[in-house]
């Protein structure tokens, strides 16, 4: 069922448009796209835009190029080399626009039958000598314009086209028309024939013809019905054509519906207008006409732009523009009018733009005219009636430049006055009622005068809508004060001047400089203070408390910061002198220790003799009677009495040796020598310490001295003895409350072997207190029974 209906769909005639449609889309894209890929050699294509263009101008081409699309629309193969044209641009069928100009084409193909799309071909400055080489022409039947420009064709006989609308043969070798020269071009509308060597036109003939361009040829004398064979002809063209004659007394040239014409540069004497009933545009500049006759153009009553400039008219009468009633623009610059009465304009009720420039008047007269612009610049003008405005309603814009005015009436009146161009003129003053009676100006231009004191800007006063005023190029002496009141009317906004064109031109020391710039000194000092002196004063007043309080505040913070440096300091000087009280205090417990430290002595168990009397005395007292000494015990181990003075001070202990039972005496020798060399390095070692530690007042004292003097002899004399062992010191008294340690002899060794056995634990040598006095005889009591 879905596939029947898919068919009845297909086969119905809107399906199959539809179908048709999407085929034709398909293959236009793929066309395209296959057109786009094969572009040819030097040239770009722009086939994805419209109108679809092949560009192949100023490639040096002599060869027609291959490949070109055919689907492309406007081909320009311009400015090359190209000779011929290939059979192969029949292809292009979609072809609108050819462009073959400036190459060295000579013909066409015969057939160009299938460019039935090609509208406009351009073969100007090719080599085209005869028109039979392009006869194929007649063959496009949808060609409109043809350019054929720059060719060296004699003659245009011989050209067929019914459907050629404009036909460009400017500059080409024709030097005459025919009857029969645009017989086969019955669609031609527009003809340009500039530049040829043309002579004569005889009963040429085109219905169709509205424009024909003759500038820049031969003509010499025209019939007055030499265009009669061109009925819808409506604009011609002859400028610059120097021997042109078409009027004279008896006869001019006529057309009946002619409305544009233009015989500039051909040494015209005269008008000659009268023959053209419906014209509405005459430009006769730069001929010879000297002169206007009354009512010359009476029959040209629909000419509305008539330009006679740079004709060296002389002389203007009341009636010469009668009956030109549509007259819009008359031009008369660059004549020699001296005079001009002043009702000459008056009938030209519609004119808008009267040019009176470059002549010599004198004066300007007082108009009676509806002209909207009056230009009278580059004449002689020195003086201005007052009331030339007057008779002038409709007046806009006056433009008096280049002139010789040197003052301007007082009160110049009108109502409708907007633009008053005064440049370039000798006015070297502004009465202050000049414009009081223009209420509507807009804009003025002194520019270029001779100005030097400042205008009153009371001058503007009845001027509400003034917007430009231009006083550039004027030799401003530069008065500040007077100036400033003018520059402030000119700057504010809106500005109504570029204030960089005022410019001071006296005294010498600002000369070249901007009123701005040389003023202000002058306008920022005393003028802005008398303005603004309440202003002034409050900021005064507000910057000096500004002053006043950041200077309270920065002694505030200095006095802030100095407290508290001198706070530091205090601090510090605190810190100081406790660190010095402490240290103070330090040395002098260091010094009172060291008074009180007891002299390091000999043990009494190390010594081998008896002590010397000075030793007894710095001994301490026994803690027991010599009669109790025997009962230390020796057993089979070595025990030491603990709480001896040496054990309880240093706390040493010594290490264990071993037992030697037998000895011989060169052994114990050794053994006594090594033992002193240890005793005297410690006692050396003690000494120095000593002596480092201790101040230097008391290493001085006699104490001291006597100390080491029996220090040294002690262990000169231990050395000297020989005996080998100094014996021990005995215990203090305290030591009898203690546990004691007992040394236990085996009974077999002597008494030299038992003085080397070590004692059990640590050990030290005792220390001998230093006495301050000599014991006294009898019992003294420790140290530790004192304690208890």
């Amino acid at each position: 069922m879905i596939v029947d209906n898919m068919k009845d769909r297909i086969m119905s005639p809107h399906g199959l448009l539809s179908l048709l449609a999407t085929y034709l889309g398909i293959f236009s894209i793929f066309s395209i796209t296959m057109c786009q890929s094969t572009c040819p050699t030097r040239c770009l294509c722009h086939l994805s835009q419209q109108p679809r263009t092949v560009m192949c101008s100023k490639q040096g081409l002599e060869v027609f190029p291959e490949n070109i699309s055919d689907v492309v629309e406007q081909l320009n193969l311009s400015n090359n080399l190209l000779t011929n044209i290939s059979d192969d641009i029949t292809r292009l069928t979609d072809l609108q626009y050819l462009n073959l100009a400036r190459n060295k084409l000579s013909s066409l193909p015969e057939d160009l039958r299938s460019l039935k799309s090609l509208r406009r071909l351009d073969l100007s400055d090719n080599k085209i000598k005869d028109v039979v080489d392009i006869r194929s022409l007649g063959q496009l039947p949808s060609l409109t314009v043809l350019h054929l420009s720059t060719n060296p064709l004699s003659k245009l006989e011989g050209l067929m086209s019914a459907s050629i609308e404009a036909l460009d043969a400017s500059y080409c070798e024709i030097r005459q028309l025919t009857n029969t020269s645009l017989d086969n071009l019955p669609a031609l509308t527009m003809l340009t024939l500039m530049g040829n060597p043309l002579k004569n036109i005889d009963k040429t003939w085109s219905p169709k013809l509205q424009w024909l361009d003759m500038s820049d040829c031969h003509l010499n004398y025209l019939r007055p019905d030499t265009f009669n064979g061109f009925p819808a002809l409506e604009e011609l063209r002859l400028s610059n054509n120097p021997t042109l004659v078409y009027s004279t007394r008896n006869s001019t040239l006529t057309h009946s519906k002619l409305k544009k014409l233009d015989v500039s540069r051909c040494n015209l004497d005269r008008p000659g207008l009268h023959g053209f009933p419906l014209l509405t545009q005459a430009r006769l500049s730069r001929n010879m006409i000297r002169m206007l006759p009354d009512r010359i153009f009476a029959k040209n009553r629909e000419l509305g732009f008539l330009y006679l400039n740079a004709n060296g008219v002389e002389k203007l009468n009341m009636s010469t523009f009668e009956g030109l009633v549509k007259l819009q623009v008359l031009d008369l610059s660059a004549n020699y009018l001296e005079v001009i009465h002043p009702l000459t304009f008056h009938e030209n009720v519609e004119l808008k733009l009267l040019n009176l420039s470059y002549n010599v008047l004198h004066e300007l007269p007082n108009f009676t005219s509806t002209v909207a612009t009056l230009d009278a610049s580059s004449n002689l003008i020195s003086d201005l009636n007052g009331n030339f405005l007057a008779n002038m309603p409709k007046i806009r814009s006056v433009i008096l430049s280049d002139n010789r005015l040197q003052r301007l009436p007082a009160k110049l009146k009108s109502t409708s006055l907007k633009n008053l161009d005064l440049r370039q003129n000798r006015i070297i003053e502004v009465l202050n009622d000049t414009f009081l009676q223009l209420p509507q100006l807009l804009r003025i231009d002194l520019s270029g005068n001779r100005l030097t004191e400042a205008i009153n800007p009371e001058v503007f006063r009845n001027n509400p809508d003034i917007n430009n005023v231009k006083l550039e190029d004027n030799p401003w002496r530069c008065d500040c004060e007077d100036l400033y009141m003018l520059y402030t009317f000119l700057t504010e906004r809106p500005a109504k001047t570029v204030e960089q064109t005022l410019l001071c031109q006296s005294p010498s020391n600002v000369s070249g400089y901007t009123w701005l710039t040389a003023c202000f000194n002058a306008w920022n000092g005393s003028v802005y203070y008398n303005k603004d002196r309440t202003w002034g004063f409050v900021m005064l007043v507000i910057l000096t408390i500004i002053v006043l309080c950041g200077t309270f505040i920065s002694i505030r913070h200095m006095m802030r910061i100095k407290r508290r440096a001198i706070e530091q300091r205090q601090q510090l000087e605190t810190l100081r002198l406790l660190r010095q009280r402490r240290n103070q205090a330090t040395q002098q417990q260091q010094q009172e220790h060291l008074e009180r430290a007891p002299e390091p002595r000999i043990h009494p168990l190390e010594l081998i003799g008896p002590p010397s009397y000075e030793e007894a005395v710095q001994m301490p007292r026994l803690a027991r009677s010599l009669d109790n000494l025997d009962e230390i015990s020796v057993e089979t181990s070595s025990a030491r009495v603990m709480g001896s003075a040496d054990n309880i001070r240093y706390k040493y202990r010594r290490t264990r040796r071993t037992k030697k039972r037998i000895q011989s005496e060169d052994d114990l020798l050794r053994r006594e020598e090594r033992r002193h060399e240890r005793i005297r390095r410690e006692r050396t070692t003690s000494v120095d310490n000593s002596e480092t530690a201790l101040p230097q007042n008391q290493k001085n004292s006699r104490a001291y001295m006597a100390r080491r003097a029996r220090r040294q002899s002690v262990i000169s004399d231990s050395v000297e003895s020989g005996s080998g062992r100094i014996q021990p010191r005995p215990q203090t008294p305290n030591s009898k409350k203690r546990r004691r340690r007992y040394t236990v002899y085996d009974g077999h060794s002597t008494d030299d072997e038992d003085s080397d056995i070590q004692p059990v634990g640590s050990s030290r040598s005792i220390v001998i207190r230093e006495l301050r006095r000599e014991p006294k005889s009898g019992y003294r009591e420790s140290t530790a029974e004192q304690d208890s």
